[in-house]
């Protein structure tokens, strides 16, 4: 997850939502802008990339419902035919 605003922003919204995943703080929008997801007003839109292991953008749901995001990723992942766990054989 990628979020523009500050590292001290992005560790609370974390600590209190309980996030078991790393949040990336782009508070200068460098990774905001390479990926097209800025709106004209300068803030980030709710998209998610569908990266491989290779690290092919195989799609992009820029349909993002807040809540149902993610009900939308696991059913994503899955017609993606992602892997469900890797494992390092």
């Amino acid at each position: 997850m990628v979020s523009t605003d500050s590292i001290e922003d992005n560790t609370e919204f974390a600590e209190m939502n309980e996030a078991t995943f790393p949040i990336l703080a782009d508070p200068e929008k460098t990774m905001s802008s390479a990926y097209g997801v800025l709106s004209p007003r300068g803030y980030a839109q709710r998209w998610t990339f569908y990266i491989d292991i290779e690290g092919i953008i195989r799609d992009i749901d820029k349909q993002v419902n807040p809540r149902r995001a993610g009900e939308q990723l696991v059913n994503n992942l899955e017609s993606l035919n992602f892997p469900t766990a890797v494992t390092s054989e």
